[in-house]
């Protein structure tokens, strides 16, 4: 009797991670898929820039101050189908920059793309050798009208793990959204 309990218990237990994984699942893919339709509807002023997946590396850089107020969306780059950007719903939310869809008359755009700079290198038990790795965000402030790089910063993530296990990833974690938030406010005046 003990041990159809237990079985119970451990059944209940696996359907119920299922599920949390299930909704966790659905609800980020439900964030991509509302992220690429609001893409479809960016300005023509903004997807003009970015077509055939043109990188944001690909613009000249001229240094100066990104005075656009709050005039501004946030977009990753990298994209989908033909385009080289994606809209990043959360971080215009997290900047008040949401009234600004679809950037009609907007200034800039704040340009984010991902990244990883190795810091070291894990050796296994056999003396296998594998990279460790710190990701970061290298975040560009681009002139819409002048078609330029007026800045160019780095967020860093978390410090890779100082041990790798069998499985598992030997990156440290992206910047988190607030990080990103707090650089881009500070950024633009």
């Amino acid at each position: 009797m003990k041990n159809k309990k237990s079985i119970f218990i451990l059944i209940g237990l696996l359907v119920l991670s299922t599920a949390g994984i299930a909704i966790w699942a659905y609800s980020v893919l439900n964030g991509i898929e509302e992220d690429k339709e609001q893409t479809l509807k960016l300005s023509t002023k903004i997807l003009d820039s970015f077509p055939n997946h043109t990188s944001i590396y690909k613009y000249p850089v001229s240094p100066s101050i990104p005075k656009w107020g709050n005039n501004y969306l946030i977009i990753e780059n990298g994209g989908y189908d033909e385009l080289g950007i994606t809209y990043k719903a959360k971080w215009n939310e997290g900047l008040g920059t949401t009234s600004n869809f679809p950037g009609e008359q907007i200034k800039g755009l704040v340009v984010i793309a991902m990244d990883m700079q190795a810091r070291g290198e894990y050796i296994g038990k056999l003396g296998q050798k594998d990279k460790a790795y710190q990701r970061n965000y290298i975040v560009s402030y681009f002139d819409l009208d002048k078609k330029t790089v007026i800045a160019r910063d780095t967020l860093y993530g978390e410090e890779p793990p100082t041990t790798k296990r069998s499985t598992g990833s030997g990156a440290g974690a992206f910047p988190t959204d607030q990080t990103v938030i707090d650089a881009i406010s500070n950024r633009i005046q």
